[in-house]
C-alpha cells in the first residue's frame, strides 16, 4: 500500500520510520492470527459507541483526551500508564471521547490498552478512539475486535484508494473514522471520500512542528457538513476557544494532558466549557 505520493521524494523521516516499524508489526501479527481469526473475534467485541454522536452531543467544543505513553516529538511522557485510571479521570472529567495511542515501538501503545479504556468508557457513552498508523485492512479489523468506535486514517501515509478503501471498511464494521490532513493537497485527497469528520492536525508529521494557524488555514476549506476537528498543539482553554473561532467542533489534545500531572482532570473540564462560538459556557 503505497505512501501518499503527492509529497514527492524526500529523505526518510520520523514518519517513514513508524510506518516501517508498522509494516513489521502488521506481517507478524497476521503470522500469529490469521485474518479469519481477527474478524470472527468481532463477534465478542463490545458495541460501538457512535463517535459521531459523541461529538455532536456536546453543546460545546467536543474534548478528546488522548493517553499515550511516549511519542517522538515528547519522549516519555507517562512509561507507568494506567489505561482504566486515566479513562476514567477523563470521562469524570467531561471528555466526550478518549483517543488511546495503540502503536507500540514509538508510543508504548497496544490494542489491550484500548480495551481496558472501552471497559471503562463505554458505560459512561464516552466514544473510544483508536489512535495509530493504520495502513493495512487487518488493523480495521483489529481496531473493531478490541472494542475501537473509531479509528484515525492519516491520509500523509496513505494513498487514495487505499485511504477510501479503510474508511468504507471502518464504516461497515460500525465505526467512524477521523480522517486526518495536514495541508491542502492532503484535504483534497480526503475530500474524495466524503469523510464525515476532519482533523487538521497542527504538527507537521515529518518536521513534528507545530502551529495553531495550520488549522486556521484550512479549515475554511473543511466541508461545512463534516465534523472539524483541530488535533495537536493546545496547551490550554484558550488555546481551544482560538480552534473553536476558527470552526473548530472537537479538539484532539494529548501532550498537555500527559504533561499536566494531576491537573490534567481541570485542564479537560476547562477545555469542555469552551462553547463552538469559542466563549466559555
Amino acid at each position: 500500500m503505497a505512501m501518499n505520493s503527492n509529497k514527492g521524494a524526500q529523505e526518510p523521516g520520523i514518519l517513514d520510520r513508524i510506518v516501517a516499524a508498522r509494516r513489521e508489526r502488521i506481517e507478524q501479527a497476521k503470522r500469529e492470527l490469521a485474518l479469519e481469526d481477527v474478524r470472527s473475534a468481532i463477534a465478542d467485541a463490545a458495541p460501538v459507541t457512535p463517535f459521531h454522536d459523541a461529538l455532536v452531543s456536546r453543546p460545546g467544543i467536543a474534548v478528546i483526551s488522548e493517553m499515550k505513553r511516549s511519542s517522538p516529538s515528547a519522549g516519555l511522557l507517562d512509561p507507568n500508564l494506567d489505561p482504566a485510571a486515566r479513562a476514567r479521570m477523563y470521562c469524570d472529567a467531561g471528555a466526550a471521547a478518549i483517543s488511546v495511542l495503540t502503536e507500540h515501538d514509538f508510543f508504548g501503545g497496544s490494542n489491550a490498552d484500548l480495551k481496558q479504556v472501552k471497559a471503562v468508557a463505554a458505560p459512561e457513552g464516552v466514544a473510544v478512539l483508536q489512535k495509530d498508523f493504520v495502513i493495512d485492512e487487518y488493523q480495521v479489523y483489529e481496531a473493531r475486535a478490541a472494542g475501537a468506535d473509531a479509528i484515525l486514517l492519516i491520509i500523509a501515509i496513505l494513498d487514495a484508494a487505499t485511504y477510501a478503501s479503510l474508511l468504507e471498511l471502518a464504516e461497515k464494521l460500525g465505526m467512524s473514522a477521523l480522517v486526518e490532513v495536514f495541508d491542502e493537497d492532503e484535504l483534497e485527497i480526503a475530500l474524495t471520500a466524503n469523510p464525515s469528520i476532519v482533523g487538521v492536525n497542527n504538527r507537521n508529521l515529518k518536521t513534528l512542528e507545530t502551529s495553531l494557524s495550520v488549522f486556521e488555514r484550512i479549515a475554511p476549506a473543511l466541508p461545512g457538513g463534516s465534523i472539524k476537528v483541530a488535533e495537536s498543539g493546545m496547551k490550554n482553554a484558550e488555546d481551544v476557544a482560538r480552534m473553536g473561532h476558527a470552526g473548530a467542533k472537537a479538539v484532539l489534545v494529548g501532550e498537555s494532558l500527559m504533561r499536566a500531572g494531576q491537573d490534567a482532570a481541570e485542564l479537560v473540564g476547562a477545555m469542555s466549557k469552551i462553547d463552538v462560538g469559542g466563549q466559555q459556557a
